[in-house]
């Protein structure tokens, strides 16, 4: 046996021709070559049944037979088996062109032609084989590429529907089941969940326990049966969505479902040796007939409130307040250009001659656009587009050069000082401390008469460099006074080291001082200290003569307020330093 025929040996080969010694010789030369799986039939109406009850690998079929020519019972097998139609070499003892060109047409392979020649028969069989070995595995090696590729379409479409951490679905998948509940008429709530302290779990434990705490996290909420959850999914990473069908739920229950989320997300985590706690504020939005699902999720972005542990559901008030929001930080940045800001001044006045020593520089804008903006409004805004260092900029060199004019007009004496408020953006900027005394510098001024006014929590965002800034200012000669003291904090040992020139009492203890003991008390401690720092005080937002007269006799120093002045455009402020108080009734005691 050849190397060739041991590969083919249990070749399924099936001879058929009318004469039985054709079938015969060629059984017996391939039974000599090796082969043992050989059938001869000499009937080709038998044919069909047998290649479709069990297919071989290969045909030896005569073309010329009673009843039905080998090129009929190709095409039939072609009609019923298509492209699964075995191998064909055609036995043949003479052949004209059209039959042959036919033959090939209908998928022959080769040809043999009688009377056989043993080696040739032989070598034309191993070929076909061969050639159809190679077609299979080629074509096993395409079906199986096919179902790899297939698994792994599939797999990626799965995927492209999860969110990779957790495997819940995302947001593709939110809109599209908040827009299977509009088509079915059913009413849902959205719940906008946003998980805060995390990036302390990662800066802690590394972002493996953060993926871990989200997984155990989403467990956790999946495993809710007091309320009805719908779609539990993820918007992006550390924003998840809740959709609760309502349809027979009152809508008061909303505040049970936003309880519950909360109180799951809160609870203490455990993985492993770690007590893990994590953070959470919800905005809620209902679906309505008219709404897409994306104007849904919005609305529940919309509402979300800014402290956490608290859920809040949406309302146009809310979308109100973030457009005015957004159209305050766009008009922002046209509003140094555009010449829009202007100062006021609050003067200080003195408690015990009733003198204005000094003024505090306050910003006020009128936009064009928006008419006038309170710095309630505006200041957090430019805070958080980091707008504030410019305008903190344009700030200070107002006020110098207010000052430096009242001085050479000699509208104010020598000492006369204004102070200035310092966001904490400001001071985290590791070239303000630099800039401002070179911008002093050029102006001529003396240091003193410009006030620098912080606030405690300002201070802590990164004391050291807070520390570094305000020592640098104090050495050059400017004064340093701590804002609204008292209200953040205050600590004794950041006291003794900062170089505070003056600690102002904020208005939340001077509000009721003269009706609330417990504020007397406190303001009373906090000038006996500023006294022993030998810090001046200034008490903010004095609107009562008790209030004025418990200061004096606590040993304040200045106080602003309404009790004497709002904040004033500067010829008014002047007018009014240039007279003082001493003749009010404040004073004539």
């Amino acid at each position: 046996m050849t190397i060739v025929a041991q590969l083919f040996s249990e070749a399924d080969i099936l001879v058929i021709d009318d004469n039985p010694v054709n079938v015969e010789l060629l059984m017996d030369l391939l039974e000599d070559e090796g082969y043992t799986n050989i059938e001869g039939m000499c009937n080709p109406l038998q044919v069909e049944d047998r290649v479709q009850r069990q297919r071989p690998d290969l045909i030896l079929l005569d073309i010329r037979m009673p009843g039905m020519s080998g090129l009929e019972l190709l095409q039939r097998l072609n009609h019923t088996m298509g492209d699964k139609t075995p191998a064909v070499i055609i036995l043949t003892a003479q052949i004209d062109e059209t039959t042959r060109h036919d033959a090939l047409e209908l998928g022959v392979q080769d040809f043999l032609t009688k009377p056989f020649n043993h080696i040739e028969v032989l070598q034309r069989i191993h070929n076909t084989l061969q050639l159809q070995r190679l077609l299979v595995e080629r074509t096993e090696r395409a079906n199986l590429l096919e179902e790899l590729v297939q698994a792994r379409t599939t797999e990626l479409a799965i995927r492209s529907r999860q969110d990779p951490v957790t495997e819940l679905p995302n947001r593709h998948v939110i809109l599209e089941h908040l827009l299977a509940l509009q088509s079915d008429k059913k009413d849902a709530f959205a719940f906008f969940i946003v998980l805060e302290g995390l990036d302390e779990i990662a800066r802690l434990h590394g972002y493996e326990v953060v993926d871990q705490t989200l997984c155990k996290t989403s467990l956790l909420l999946n495993s809710i049966t007091e309320i009805p959850i719908s779609l539990l999914g993820v918007w992006g990473s550390d924003k998840w969505v809740v959709l609760c069908e309502n349809s027979s739920t009152p809508a008061v229950s909303v505040a049970l479902i936003a309880q519950c989320l909360l109180d799951t997300i809160q609870a203490p985590l455990r993985l492993g040796q770690l007590l893990l706690h994590i953070r959470a504020r919800i905005g809620i939005s209902q679906q309505h007939p008219s709404d897409s699902p994306e104007q849904t999720i919005r609305r529940a972005a919309v509402a979300l409130p800014s402290a956490d542990g608290l859920w809040q559901c949406y309302s146009q008030e809310l979308e109100d307040a973030l457009m005015r929001k957004i159209h305050v930080r766009d008009a922002l940045h046209q509003a140094i250009e555009g010449n829009e800001f202007h100062l006021l001044y609050q003067p200080k006045v003195d408690v015990r001659n009733g003198q204005v020593r000094g003024v505090e520089a306050l910003l006020r804008w009128e936009s064009p656009v928006l008419g006038r903006v309170s710095p309630v409004e505006f200041i957090p805004a430019a805070e958080a587009s980091g707008d504030i260092i410019h305008i903190g900029k344009w700030v200070i060199k107002q006020a110098i050069q207010a000052i430096s004019r009242w001085r050479e007009q000699q509208q104010v004496d020598e000492l006369f000082t204004v102070a200035v408020n310092v966001a904490s953006s400001q001071l985290m900027q590791h070239d303000f401390a630099e800039w401002l005394i070179k911008t002093v510098s050029q102006s001529g001024l003396p240091p003193y008469v410009l006030e620098i006014e912080v606030t405690e929590s300002g201070l802590m965002q990164d004391m050291q460099l807070a520390m570094r800034q305000l020592q640098a200012l104090s050495q050059a000669g400017l004064r340093i006074a701590i804002d609204d003291f008292g209200t953040g904090y205050s600590s004794l040992a950041y006291l003794k080291v900062l170089p505070v020139s003056v600690l102002k009492i904020d208005r939340a203890f001077i509000k009721e001082m003269h009706c609330n003991a417990q504020d007397q008390r406190l303001t009373s401690t906090v000038i006996d200290m500023a006294r022993h720092f030998e810090f001046m005080t200034v008490a903010e937002g004095v609107e009562e003569s008790a209030q004025l007269n418990l200061l004096r006799a606590m040993g304040c120093d200045l106080v602003q307020g309404f009790i004497f002045s709002p904040p004033l455009n500067e010829s008014t402020m002047l007018k009014l330093a240039a007279t003082g108080f001493s003749q009010t009734d404040y004073f004539k005691n």
